[in-house]
């Protein structure tokens, strides 16, 4: 399922020498913050990962399967309607076109505060 201009949107993109920012908006309104949970939505940890992997097949304009989710830590809950607005910094994205896989090194922001640190390997579908 993609969640690409359904549960978020990208509101802009830098690209700088050591790292990519994504700054997007999330859709409080969509039908899975109805479900987890009501009343109080939280982001599921699920849709923060296959965020990470859409956006990393924007920036090089391919088409991704998750591989391996090497590390993965959530420090804060990312809820849509306290935090609509965050940001998804890949401190390092490694392309081999012999295995023909990409690694992505993500760090997901609101404001300046951590939310989620994670690193995982995706492979060419």
């Amino acid at each position: 399922m993609k969640l690409l201009n359904s549960l978020y949107k990208i509101v802009s993109k830098g690209v700088q020498e050591s790292s990519l920012r994504y700054d997007i908006q999330l859709d409080a309104s969509h039908f899975i913050y109805q479900a987890h949970f009501p009343g109080e939505p939280i982001t599921p940890g699920v849709c923060i990962i296959q965020i990470a992997k859409e956006l990393l097949e924007e920036h090089l304009n391919q088409k991704f399967n998750i591989k391996m989710i090497k590390n993965v830590k959530f420090l804060n809950v990312i809820s849509p309607v306290e935090r609509p607005q965050i940001t998804y910094v890949f401190e390092k994205i490694t392309v081999d076109d012999t295995t023909k896989t990409c690694q992505a090194q993500v760090q997901v922001l609101s404001d300046e505060t951590s939310m989620v640190k994670l690193s995982f390997i995706c492979s060419e579908q």
